[in-house]
């Protein structure tokens, strides 16, 4: 297995020549009038279309930079990397023991505001699809707590 610091400079050479700029304040605008017709069932429809991203965000990593583990801890470093990169969020934070990840900053609840839901799902979609893809087997992460419904973070339960 290769070292970890030979995956991180593939994981950051994959981010600079795979990742597209988009406006953040387009992002908040385009899924805070998305996120009223959740009530509708579009929230996982969004949920899958994320979950689809990270898995092929993952693919994308092995075949072309040759990035595999087996490892949870090492995937979710390289979910750090990339979900810190993207500004989409502050702080990423996870717990291997806890099987948990730990997010503050969320674009998703700077655009929805309070709710009496979690709204960061397309997230826990994304988490899903990368780590399921990269650890070859099933993975699913489900928001717990989230920081527009009044907690200090947003936190996302892994189940394997």
């Amino acid at each position: 297995m290769e070292p970890l610091g030979d995956k991180f400079r593939a994981l950051a050479e994959a981010i600079e020549r795979e990742s597209v700029l988009v406006h953040r304040a387009a992002l908040i605008d385009g899924y805070r009038d998305i996120y009223k017709y959740s009530t509708f069932g579009i929230d996982k429809l969004i949920k899958k279309a994320a979950e689809y991203g990270g898995k092929k965000g993952a693919k994308i990593l092995k075949e072309r930079y040759g990035v595999y583990t087996d490892r949870l801890d090492e995937a979710l470093e390289m979910l750090t990397v990339i979900a810190e990169s993207s500004r989409l969020i502050e702080v990423f934070e996870f717990d291997v023991e806890a099987k948990e990840i730990r997010v503050e900053g969320s674009i998703l609840v700077e655009a929805v505001g309070k709710s009496s839901k979690p709204v960061c799902e397309p997230m826990a979609g994304f988490f899903a699809g990368f780590l399921s893809e990269l650890l070859e087997k099933k993975i699913d992460v489900k928001e717990t707590k989230c920081a527009a419904q009044g907690h200090e973070r947003c936190v996302f339960k892994i189940s394997i």
